[in-house]
């Protein structure tokens, strides 16, 4: 009988340690697998190279959207402006100036992809290294960056880019 009691005495207090530990486990933060950090995380460091990013007012530090690229036109400070036709689930992060002006489109800016010929962004642009993009009308993307609305032009953007992934 006293060897029946220490018995379910060790099972009572092994399945509530168990059952502590599971507790205490699900309330831990976790990071996300090693395979999947570098596209997840928008790069900040890449706002050094914006000219005048105070004429941008962010939206959302970090954000991913999926879609079509429309257009891709080569602008004076060097970025590239792709017009990025979303999927619906993105609808939301579109404003006036987006239909508008943009065809409905989200604008992409990935920074410092060009010759610069534009005076003020010459000196941000001058020690940018990457990453640098090329993307293709039709092709349809996974893109990581900085939603914000660009208040000189009245439209959202992602501004800038960290990763621009093609979705096969």
């Amino acid at each position: 009988m006293k060897r029946e009691k220490a018995i379910a005495l060790f099972l009572i207090v092994a399945v509530g340690a168990f059952l502590g530990y599971e507790l205490w486990r699900s309330r831990q933060p976790t990071a996300p697998p090693k395979s999947q950090a570098t596209p997840l995380q928008c790069d900040q460091n890449l706002w050094q190279f914006v000219y005048h990013p105070n004429r941008l007012q962010v939206l959302n530090p970090c954000l991913s959207v999926t879609g079509a690229v429309d257009e891709v036109r080569q602008e004076p400070d060097g970025d590239l402006h792709v017009r990025f036709r979303l999927d619906p689930q993105f609808a939301s992060l579109l404003n006036q100036g987006n239909i508008s002006s943009q065809q409905g489109d989200l604008v992409l800016e990935p920074i410092c992809q060009l010759h610069v010929t534009q005076a003020d962004a010459v000196a941000p642009c001058k020690p940018y290294s990457g990453p640098f993009f090329q993307p293709q009308v039709g092709q349809r993307y996974l893109v990581w960056g900085a939603h914000v609305n660009d208040t000189a032009h009245g439209w959202n953007e992602l501004h800038p880019i960290t990763s621009m992934q093609p979705i096969p």
